[in-house]
């Protein structure tokens, strides 16, 4: 798959949100349980 160099950037970053998103989530799956 070929990037647009115009949205190689925003692509670049909006990769980064979701995984950061994605691992906040995650622990936050993991951690509220165990304080209920």
């Amino acid at each position: 798959m070929k990037i647009p160099e115009h949205l190689r950037a925003p692509a670049i970053v909006f990769a980064l949100q979701a995984v950061l998103l994605a691992g906040a989530a995650l622990v936050f799956l993991v951690l509220v349980p165990s304080y209920g």
